[in-house]
């Protein structure tokens, strides 16, 4: 009788030290499988090296910053930085642009007030130019008036006078028919009724003359009465012996 581990050649052990071989037409149960290894869940995992984008700093670490400097390995910081200096930037402009308009709007307050008040110190000039030139012309009005009453009075004088002389013609020749006795030497009139020949607003006048033929030693005089009538507007005049 043969031994039956002496019939079985060096190839056959060493299938028979692995697992079990199925048997042909025998299912295999999915137990008998080899599953892959897998790592224990709390061993803990192998840091990745980290180079600093700052110092250069080369780190075994799992953390987000560098260890030596402490920046942040991920560049989204520095974005954030620069989005902030934008947002600063920005602001700044917005400040800026308010301040520039605020300065804009009070120089455009300051030059307005100024117009108005170089608007008012032209009107107030103007007004007293204005003012000025009616004092002016009412002065120049007032004397025109005043030369123009003067120039009437010295008229009216000028008329009076003809009188005199028109009755002392009249006086002498009187003398010369034997009327009257001579020598007539001069004649004056006097405005009767408190007239004058000053009053511009009177059209006629009235006056008492007389034709001197005799001097006292006194001063006085004695003559002839003659009255005389002065239209003033026509510049004629009438007179007869007597009162």
């Amino acid at each position: 009788m043969k031994n039956p581990s002496s019939d079985v050649s060096p190839d056959e052990l060493e299938q028979t030290d692995g697992p079990p071989m199925a048997n042909a037409g025998s299912p295999v149960s999915s137990d008998s499988q080899e599953q892959p290894a897998s790592a224990p869940a709390d061993e803990p995992l192998d840091p990745q090296a980290k180079v600093c984008r700052k110092c250069s700093v080369q780190t075994h670490t799992v953390g987000s910053f560098c260890p030596s400097c402490g920046t942040a390995y991920v560049a989204q910081r520095r974005f954030a930085k620069v989005k902030k200096r934008t947002v600063l930037i920005i602001a700044a402009v917005v400040v800026a642009v308010i301040a520039g308009t605020g300065i804009t709007l009070s120089i455009q307050h300051t030059n307005q007030v100024n117009a108005d008040q170089a608007a008012a110190a032209a009107a107030a000039e103007a007004q007293t130019k204005r003012e000025a030139e009616a004092a002016r012309t009412a002065a120049e009005a007032t004397a025109a008036k005043e030369a123009a009453d003067d120039a009437k009075r010295t008229e009216r004088k000028l008329i009076v006078a003809e009188v005199e002389d028109s009755i002392l013609k009249d006086a002498k020749s009187r003398v010369t028919e034997g009327v009257l006795t001579g020598p007539i030497t001069r004649a004056s009139c006097t405005p009767l009724g408190g007239g004058s020949s000053d009053d511009l607003t009177a059209i006629t006048g009235t006056f008492e003359c007389i034709a001197v033929n005799k001097t006292e030693a006194d001063g006085s005089s004695s003559g002839y009465r003659f009255s005389a009538t002065v239209n003033w507007n026509a510049g004629n005049y009438s007179w007869h012996l007597g009162s």
